[in-house]
């Protein structure tokens, strides 16, 4: 082999290697666009993506540094949300390094377009720009760029701008790179071939950002919609006005107080933020299935009320009866029939009716407990009749003494069953929802916020272990609220009362104890009657929380 062969075999190698260099170089390049398009469908966050699509545009390039733009939710700036600098060693843009910059505007202040940075430029014409020397141009201001490198003690020179441009040809953000480097690491311009990667690594960004916001919008258009849900059952009730919202607040305070515990009951408990939103959710869903219930149920506040109180027919009643019988007096007495014995047993029914009008309009209001002896005086008045002149009087009819004999509260038997109808009603309209799997547990959570740990909750009677810490969550912030509350047939209680009254059904195994501890320890017991339900300032009076939890502990 002569010189010359030998020559042109070492320059064929040396081609041979250069094209599997270059080989190499555009595989591994397919492969990371191929990783970028996975994670795009993958449950990676928006600044992981931003950090490949990036990372592999400035290693493309061998650029320097590089930004990524995105454009604020009013449209009116370009705010930085992520930063890399080689030789400087910056990286902004994570959780550990928030970048601080303040936004690029897109628009003067007379609304023109801004066209005096490079980024605003780019994203008003859509057009991506390159710039060999951005020092040697005039058609940007490059005030900004200057300070950035005397600080920084750095020289800014090949700078390229490519727009974020979505399948609307929407502008959603700008990448920006500075400073092309070729093998011996000296600045050149950005070529044809950056150009071409750049605009297709622009192009995922661009659907990565256009499907972020489209999740977020969605599930921002599902909380107000739920939140709108809610109001509408608020509003239901003038009683139980502001209930929902309250009891939404406190649990997500709660969940939230569970994540801050590191040493207590709850140190391996952390709920992740779609966590917080399932929980957040389920809590402003709770009472959905009040929608369906009557309102003469939900706001019956005493127990004779129906479309009116009932109260006000057997007042008329028995002040008709007084007059009756007294009328009768007078007949008996003209006619000459009225002995004093006669006289004093019909003045005696005169004053009894008045005596059980007077206990009837006591029990109506349901504040306490039926004791026996007067459910059976009830039964004595629901008996009584007056007969004149072939007509009977009575005070009361059947349904209204079955009404005054409720034990506790204002409702019947019949109609608390209408009322704790609403839990499973709340399921049966949150089940068939097909919500994001990452808030499945919306249904089971808001429906569950009346089981109790002893198994005698309803709809299901779920024994403990089938009741999540979520429902448990939500069924304290319901209670307690509930307890410091006006309802149609109670004022709200005084704050150490509602906390025994929770203390006592911890006792008796209703309520989680590690949970009820949580409100107590974190003190969001006090912020949340005083600044979230405004109890009365006479109503939250003070008492060791030590006593409180004694009730349970003993």
């Amino acid at each position: 082999m002569d010189k010359n062969e030998i020559s042109d075999y070492k320059e064929f190698n040396s081609v041979i290697e250069q094209l599997n260099q270059l080989i190499e170089k555009q595989s591994n390049h397919i492969k990371q666009l191929i990783h970028i398009g996975e994670s795009l469908s993958a449950k990676n966050s928006l600044v992981n993506i931003f950090n490949l699509i990036l990372s592999e545009a400035m290693h493309y390039c061998n650029a320097d540094g590089g930004t990524i733009y995105v454009v604020s939710s009013d449209g009116q700036y370009l705010d930085f949300k992520l930063m890399f600098n080689v030789s400087l060693n910056q990286k902004m843009g994570d959780v550990d390094s928030p970048i601080t910059w303040p936004s690029v505007p897109l628009f003067n202040i007379d609304e023109s377009p801004n066209m005096n940075h490079m980024v605003s430029y780019v994203y008003h014409t859509k057009e991506s720009k390159a710039f060999d020397d951005v020092y040697e141009q005039n058609l940007f201001d490059n005030t900004g760029t200057k300070k950035y490198d005397k600080r920084n003690n750095y020289r800014s020179k090949s700078m390229v701008a490519i727009p974020l441009i979505n399948h609307e040809d929407e502008v959603m953000g700008v990448i920006q790179l500075i400073n092309a480097q070729d093998e011996e690491n000296k600045t050149i311009g950005f070529n044809e071939d950056h150009l071409l990667m750049l605009n297709s690594l622009a192009s995922q960004a661009a659907i990565s950002l256009s499907n972020s916001r489209l999740i977020e919008n969605l599930e921002e258009l599902l909380l107000q919609f739920i939140k709108s849900i809610a109001t509408a059952i608020d509003r239901k009730s003038k009683y139980t006005a502001g209930h929902v919202k309250r009891v939404a607040t406190l649990t997500e305070k709660m969940a939230r107080a569970v994540n801050n515990d590191e040493d207590g009951a709850f140190e391996n408990v952390y709920f992740s933020s779609d966590q917080l939103k399932e929980i957040s959710m389920s809590g402003w869903m709770h009472d959905v299935g009040k929608i369906v219930i009557p309102e003469c149920i939900m706001d019956k506040s005493t127990k004779l009320e129906k479309i009116i109180d009932r109260i006000e027919l057997i007042r008329i009643r028995s002040d008709l009866l007084k007059e009756v019988i007294r009328k009768d007096i007078l007949t008996f007495e003209r006619d000459g029939i009225l002995t004093l014995e006669k006289r004093n047993k019909l003045e005696n029914i005169i004053a009894q009716i008045e005596k059980d009008y007077r206990l009837i309009e006591k029990l109506n209001i349901g504040s306490e407990s039926l004791p026996d002896n007067l459910k059976n005086e009830i039964q004595r008045i629901q008996d009584f009749s007056y007969f004149s002149n072939g007509r009977e009087y009575k005070i009361i009819t059947d349904d209204e003494a079955k009404n005054l004999k409720i034990y506790r509260g204002t409702l019947t038997d019949e109609e608390f069953l209408v009322m704790k109808d609403h839990a499973q009603v709340t399921w049966d309209m949150l089940s068939p929802l097909q919500f994001p799997k990452k808030y499945e547990n919306v249904p089971l959570y808001a429906s569950s916020h009346h089981e109790r740990l002893n198994g005698k909750g309803y709809p299901n009677k779920y024994p403990e272990q089938k009741i999540p810490l979520q429902a448990r969550i939500i069924a304290v912030a319901d209670v307690f609220e509930a307890l410091l509350s006006d309802r149609p047939y109670k004022a709200g209680k005084k704050l150490s009362d509602a906390l025994k009254i929770i203390a006592y059904m911890v006792k008796d195994h209703e309520l989680d104890s590690r949970i009820v501890d949580l409100l107590l320890d974190s003190g969001l017991y006090l912020s949340f009657a005083r600044d979230i339900v405004k109890v009365k300032k006479d109503l939250i009076d003070s008492f060791e929380i030590e006593e409180i939890k004694k009730i349970y502990r003993e």
